[in-house]
């Protein structure tokens, strides 16, 4: 196979569905010497060999197993390359569909390799880009004597952030106090959106509105 001359998606067809009619091949083969060393009355000299295919299909199960429910998977045809779907605590993009593994994109970058068998039983929930929300996190210190009731202060920071056109309104934003001192609060504020570049103004407008600085 490696020296015909296919063209490149022929070949990846081969060299992905050849493994199997070599298994194929091998079983077809292995059923027509019991039948024909049983006709000659020879089938004890196939019982070492018998047990040496049970044990190598038996460590083959695993392989088998991903296979097999590979193809139930991609029949089902419900998922498809470049779907956003979240399984087995993975978030991500679908980049391939293997024989025996699903590859996934995480929103980091990286690639994740899960075989068919354990995403079986898990839920799979299919997401679009364009509702998935970004976060953001980021530390603010503003001062004590302008604050004096810092919760107030916390819940209008809140309402603010909720006013903003590009804040989300689905995901609710996180304050918390993360240092107290005589002078200033340095709080934790975490905010969602669509969109990465609606950060910056948000850190912007609560930087005028409460007189803060962003650390």
């Amino acid at each position: 196979m490696q020296f015909i001359r296919l063209p490149v998606q022929q070949a990846e067809f081969f060299n992905k569905y050849l493994p199997v009619a070599e298994l194929s091949v091998w079983i077809i083969f292995l059923l027509w010497s019991i039948q024909y060393l049983g006709s000659r009355g020879q089938l004890i000299t196939l019982v070492p060999f018998l047990v040496f295919i049970i044990l190598i299909l038996y460590l083959a199960w695993y392989s088998l197993k991903d296979i097999t429910t590979g193809v139930i998977f991609k029949t089902g045809k419900t998922h498809h390359i470049n779907d956003h779907i979240s399984v087995a605590g993975i978030t991500g993009k679908i980049t391939a569909m293997g024989m025996r593994n699903i590859e996934i994109e995480d929103y980091s970058g990286q690639i994740v390799t899960i075989p068919y068998s354990k995403i079986v039983g898990n839920i799979m929930l299919k997401s679009y880009p364009s509702q998935s929300l970004l976060s953001h996190n980021f530390r603010m210190k503003i001062a004590a004597n302008e604050n004096k009731d810092i919760f107030r202060t916390i819940e209008n920071m809140h309402i603010s952030i909720l006013t903003l056109p590009w804040s989300s309104q689905k995901k609710e934003p996180k304050i918390s106090i993360e240092m107290e001192t005589d002078q200033y609060y340095i709080l934790s504020i975490t905010i969602f959106s669509l969109d990465e570049s609606y950060f910056k103004k948000t850190e912007k407008y609560l930087q005028q509105q409460y007189k803060g600085t962003v650390l």
